[in-house]
């Protein structure tokens, strides 16, 4: 129809061809993570752990405008990864939640992995103005949520202190962090994930 420029028509081809691409290996990455031979204990390394669920949930983020900023230290350790990927793409979805609630703030998510004392960290704050106080010490009790009705059912994070305590043999914490990102000095929820290394 001539209303389109031989140059134009291909960058919009390979437009479409790229985003068919990326959907088809999303629904592979999530047809690997509920694979149940999956499931099962062996050495994992926590860069590769970390991409397998920022795959899941990095459209969502670049939609909202929300920034990753990671601090990956590579290590290995034995787990059940696709566990372990479920509960972060969990805590990830929880600060996804925060944040879209704030307006005329710049949205930032910290991922840090370390090891120290023969113990895996895998940390995960944000910059949603915390937890409130009063209620820090309940939020992984079932069915209690934060969240609107239509939101939230409270079994998110009750699961996953569960799969970290019960399956991986590790411990789920929360704490309210202040810290300073570029000169601006800000207040979020960090969840830590403590395995042992061994």
């Amino acid at each position: 129809m001539d209303s389109l420029s031989d140059d134009e028509l291909d960058s919009i081809l390979t437009i479409i061809n790229d985003s068919a691409q990326y959907l088809s290996t999303t629904i592979d990455d999530f047809r690997n993570f509920f694979n149940p031979k999956n499931n099962n204990i062996h050495k994992i390394n926590s860069i590769k752990t970390i991409e397998k669920a920022l795959k899941l949930v990095s459209s969502q983020f670049n939609a909202k405008d929300i920034e990753l900023i990671q601090d990956l230290e590579s290590y290995e350790f034995l787990s059940i990864e696709n566990e372990l990927v479920q509960v972060l793409v969990n805590l990830l979805n929880n600060a996804k939640d925060i944040l879209i609630t704030k307006e005329n703030l710049r949205r930032l998510i910290f991922i840090n992995t370390y090891q120290k004392d023969g113990t895996s960290y895998i940390e995960i704050k944000d910059n949603g103005g915390g937890v409130d106080d009063s209620i820090v010490d309940r939020i992984f009790e079932p069915y209690f949520t934060t969240k609107h009705q239509a939101q939230g059912t409270g079994i998110g994070l009750y699961m996953s202190e569960e799969i970290v305590k019960n399956h991986l043999n590790g411990i789920l914490s929360v704490e309210n962090s202040t810290y300073t990102y570029d000169g601006i000095e800000y207040k979020g929820a960090k969840f830590s994930i403590k395995i042992d290394a061994n």
